[in-house]
């Protein structure tokens, strides 16, 4: 009796196995076979009856490798827009302290941005009346 239970747990192993590589090998590579000769075959009715041109076949081959680009950069910007969803979700369960949190931060930045714009007044207010003085000077001597 315990042979037939492992011959029989082996047979369904050995069933799953062909199955997965079923999906994971031959369903994957027959796809990329279809897709080859699809290419071809567009390659060819993109020809015309007076048969390729180099101009034509160019064409044909920026289509096939822009194809890929567009259809990655759809996958990235569905993702995208779902992360900004969750994030925009998320905002709206979070507690009432991290709004606190944020205004205090905007606060900070705030005020951080008037600081640096007073140093770099204090810096730059200098340099450019000694480049005006130095320009009006120039002007006068006749020295460029």
């Amino acid at each position: 009796m315990e042979t037939i239970r492992r011959q029989q747990g082996s047979r369904a192993r050995a069933s799953a196995v062909r199955r997965a590589v079923l999906l994971q090998v031959y369903l994957p590579l027959a796809f990329g076979a279809v897709l080859v000769l699809g290419t071809i075959v567009v390659g060819l009715v993109a020809g015309g009856p007076g048969g390729a041109t180099p101009r034509g076949m160019a064409d044909v081959a920026l289509i096939a490798l822009l194809v890929p680009a567009m259809i990655l950069g759809l996958i990235a910007l569905v993702g995208t827009s779902l992360l900004a969803l969750g994030v925009a979700r998320l905002i709206g369960w979070l507690p009432g302290w991290t709004h606190k949190a944020q205004r205090l931060f905007g606060q900070i930045a705030h005020q951080s941005d008037r600081v640096a714009e007073r140093v770099a007044q204090s810096v730059v207010a200098p340099k450019s009346a000694w480049a005006a003085m130095s320009a009006a000077w120039a002007s006068l001597i006749g020295k460029r």
